[in-house]
């Protein structure tokens, strides 16, 4: 199959398609899409991607996991990490300690562009109570806030695989290294021509649980990789004999998962491998143990401040029950994670509405209220769960279906219609959502796939009448099974403000020249957030964002966002007395005039292990943001309020003046901030180290709408070395945000019909409307004469009392003969100290053979 016609949905099923003859996960779409990725696509990367500057400032982080309770000592590598200050975290339980720049660094390059050629290292202490999984952070240097890079905490002893500069010491049943139960593993595969295994050997007792968990894909921190993260797990016996095997899971996807009840008293051997031959190294980690290792939790969810008892399935000696603490803290809808005692967690949600679960000895279970979430499992390949509701008419609900997302194994469909009618007149049926109706944005996925999420429905659904609905769960593709779970939240629409930080650079990665928040002291910063619309009601006003947890001096000073805006621009001030520190802080929507509290979120996706198209087998999600205060940068940069409007058709020039410190003499790069595709501005410019000030030229569309716009420039140090297209190793300050009014055009022009002949001269005129006053004379220009016809000077002038506008010609014997289109007047208008560009009209004329 031809992956650059894969969609998402082949790509996101082939990893959860269960094979009919042995239980297992089985994956072949991907695993065609990595061959053709790397016969056809290889070359593309080492051009495109490296020419685009994939450079980001965090390439490495070794060791990628370690133990909570104990301190890890830490490398973190890449480009611009000179004078690191702090590791700023997103969630607790990390702290990092004796931050310091390597001395001696081994310079490695990268396919995709990137390079390490500097090292920090650190400790992370890693608290007794840590959150198991994985914990994402920044790193704040004295300079430059980083792209994120990813650390893991694991609830075992951490050991490594130590293979004694021999990748094929352990490779053998005989040559296996022996490890105790309730440890994790750090591997890795090496890039021989010859395929690298790694045998463990465990000692177990018979009837005893064997759970082994493999990371692999969710441990890589490698931007751009392929399908050496692609691993398999085989328990095998004694001799030889294979007592488990997985290659991919609905669990974890790539990663595999086994969990087994031993047969006997002995040793019991794991093998990882590759399930594809790659030679590359590869890192992962493995857990081996007596741990728990459920594949799903029944229900897979509950209410918000409960404590329910959940039935946990699939482990290999049965289900068992546990209770599963459903924090108060956050009173909205969300997914959490349930470890138990396990290294990796299920995925359960939390809502605030009660439970109700399948009556599966009925042919229809009862919904006594709305709001609920309703749970059941679709258990054979044939089973259907039908629940009857009543509903208003006109009520409008949000009615999503939770199954793959939370690692069930089905790819489940939501069928609506009233119980009145005949089971063939569906009145609604979904399949497939795209990540933005499961609130996932800033994802830059080939066909919008990409994500279990993808696979599941979402849907607001409006009732067309009083009276009862039956809502009908199932499966078409008749998997089925004891796992699979699934969870139907229904709930009236929010009101929501989305806060998202989206890079929208080649493959959607990570750019901090766009979406970095480092805010020199004493300076200005600003970023555009987005604000997307979900499966929600719009806030319907004007609101003020205020930032909760910024460091001590900086505050977010952006101007009052009006309803509907798709992007605002977050300034960030950091005053003489910020502290040089870094800070993870949320966003809050307050309604202009209101009281009312209004749900804020916020949100950044990130790609890891990237392919051409920006498919990607990882993406990190964080719901908060980390600003750092760097130290003084070199330049400041000031604009002032426009005094005078931005016409539609017309041109303006700004000028930015740039305030340089301590002697400051390299070249600045000028950039204008986010505006609509209605205006258009300059590419970035160049301005020399002797010049301090420079002109931005804006534009506007002749149908722009008639608004006003926040306006600010950035500016930022240059270098030959580091492209700043992902923005390492660059400092940047913005101008502060000014008010920029697009407005009617001071005049409109349109053109009388004219003609003239080859050698002769003639007038032609335009008829001039007035719209808006102006003082003095405009100057009017003649533009997209054909060759052969020129304007004979002086150009006309014309008042805002003028209603014509004459031009006089002449053609030469040379001049083009017949119609010619595309004339256009362009208007020179003094206002004030400067003048206004304004082009108006579309004009022809016609040029004839000279006169007989």
């Amino acid at each position: 199959m031809n992956a650059t016609l894969c969609s998402a949905k082949e790509v996101t099923l082939a990893f959860i398609r269960r094979a009919k003859d042995d239980r297992l996960y089985r994956i072949e779409t991907m695993n065609t899409f990595c061959s053709y990725f790397t016969l056809a696509s290889l070359a593309f990367l080492a051009t495109t991607v490296a020419t685009a500057g994939m450079v980001k400032n965090i390439e490495a982080v070794r060791p990628r996991i370690g133990q909570r309770g104990t301190t890890v000592e830490v490398s973190i590598q890449g480009v611009s990490l000179q004078d690191p200050r702090q590791v700023i975290f997103f969630k607790p339980g990390i702290r990092a300690i004796e931050i310091q720049p390597a001395v001696a660094v081994p310079r490695r390059g990268f396919a995709h562009g990137g390079m390490i050629v500097e090292e920090v290292r650190c400790k992370f202490e890693i608290a007794p109570d840590c959150p198991l999984g994985e914990h994402p952070f920044r790193l704040l240097t004295a300079t430059e806030l980083t792209c994120i890079g990813t650390f893991h905490v694991s609830p075992f002893q951490v050991i490594d695989e130590d293979e004694a500069n021999n990748e094929y010491s352990n490779d053998s049943l005989e040559s296996a290294k022996p490890v105790a139960t309730n440890i994790t593993i750090r591997g890795h595969l090496g890039n021989g021509a010859r395929g690298d295994r790694d045998v463990y050997r465990v000692a177990v007792k018979a009837g005893q649980r064997l759970s082994v968990e493999l990371e692999s894909a969710r441990l890589a921190d490698q931007h751009y990789g392929d399908s050496e993260f692609d691993l398999a797990i085989r328990i095998l016996a004694e001799d030889g004999r294979v007592l488990a095997v997985n290659d991919d899971n609905s669990l974890h996807l790539q990663d595999s998962v086994v969990c087994l009840k031993c047969p006997k008293d002995g040793s019991v051997f794991v093998e990882v491998q590759r399930s594809i031959f790659a030679p590359r190294e590869t890192l992962y980690c493995v857990h081996i143990g007596d741990f728990h290792r459920p594949l799903a939790a029944f229900p897979p969810g509950g209410q918000i401040g409960t404590k329910p008892t959940i039935l946990l399935l699939g482990d290999a000696l049965g289900e068992y029950q546990e209770s599963a603490s459903i924090s108060s803290n956050a009173d909205t809808s969300h997914t959490f994670e349930f470890f138990g005692d396990a290294p990796s967690p299920l995925k359960l949600r939390a809502c605030p509405y009660p439970n109700l679960l399948e009556d599966a000895a009925a042919d229809q279970t009862h919904v006594t209220q709305l709001p609920i979430a309703l749970n059941g499992i679709i258990d054979s390949a044939t089973d259907v769960d039908t629940f009857r509701f009543r509903a208003t008419k006109g009520e409008r609900w949000r009615v999503r279906l939770f199954a793959a997302t939370l690692g069930s194994p089905i790819d489940a469909t939501i069928l609506i219609r009233p119980a009145s009618e005949e089971a063939g007149q569906v009145r609604l049926e979904v399949d497939d959502s795209p990540l933005k109706d499961h609130d996932i944005f800033g994802t830059g996925f080939r066909g919008g796939g990409g994500l279990q999420e993808a696979i599941d429905p979402s849907v607001i659904w409006e009732a067309e009448q009083d009276g009862e609905y039956l809502l009908e769960v199932r499966d078409p593709s008749g998997t089925g099974g004891s796992t699979a779970v699934y969870r139907v939240e229904i709930e009236p629409l929010q009101t929501v403000v989305q806060t998202l930080l989206a890079s929208a650079t080649f493959d959607w990665t990570e750019s901090t020249r766009v979406t970095g928040l480092a805010v020199p002291l004493g300076n200005r910063w600003t970023i555009d957030v987005s604000l997307p619309q979900g499966q929600w009601m719009p806030i319907g006003c004007d609101f003020d964002l205020i930032a909760h947890g910024l460091p001590t001096g900086v505050q977010l000073v952006t101007p009052r966002v009006p309803a509907g805006a798709g992007r605002w621009p977050l300034q960030f001030v950091a005053d003489e007395t910020a502290s040089p520190i870094g800070a993870v802080f949320t966003l809050e929507a307050l309604p202009a005039g209101e009281s009312r509290a209004v749900e804020t979120r916020c949100q950044q996706n990130v790609p890891f292990i990237n392919h051409s198209g920006g498919d990607a087998w990882r993406t990190v999600r964080t719901t908060s943001y980390i600003l750092g205060v760097t130290d003084p940068a070199p330049f400041s940069l000031e604009v002032n309020e426009p005094t005078i409007s931005l016409v539609r058709g017309g041109e303006l020039a700004i000028p930015v003046r740039i305030k340089r410190h301590d002697g400051f003499s390299g070249a600045i790069a000028i950039r204008c901030g986010d505006l609509p595709r209605s205006i258009s501005t300059p590419p970035p410019m160049i301005v020399s180290p002797d010049q301090n000030e420079c002109l931005l030229q804006l534009g506007a569309q002749s149908n722009a709408p008639l608004e006003t716009l926040p306006l600010y420039v950035v500016g930022s140090t240059t270098r030959d070395d580091i492209d700043d297209f992902l923005g390492a190793g660059h400092i940047r300050v913005s101008s502060g945000i000014v008010s920029l009014s697009v407005a009617q055009p001071y005049v409109e022009l349109t053109a009388q019909p004219g003609s003239i002949r080859r050698g002769e001269r003639t007038s032609i005129v335009w008829n001039v409307r007035q719209l808006t006053p102006y003082d003095g004379e405009a100057e009017v220009h003649l533009l997209g004469l054909p060759k052969g016809v020129t304007i004979i000077e002086p150009t006309p002038l014309i008042t805002k009392d003028s209603t014509t506008a004459t031009f006089q010609i002449s053609a030469t014997d040379e001049a083009l003969l017949g119609q010619a289109a595309g004339l256009i007047c362009e208007v020179h208008i003094p206002i004030g100290d400067q003048h206004i560009v304004q082009r108006s009209g579309s004009g022809s004329i016609r040029i004839d053979p000279a006169a007989q």
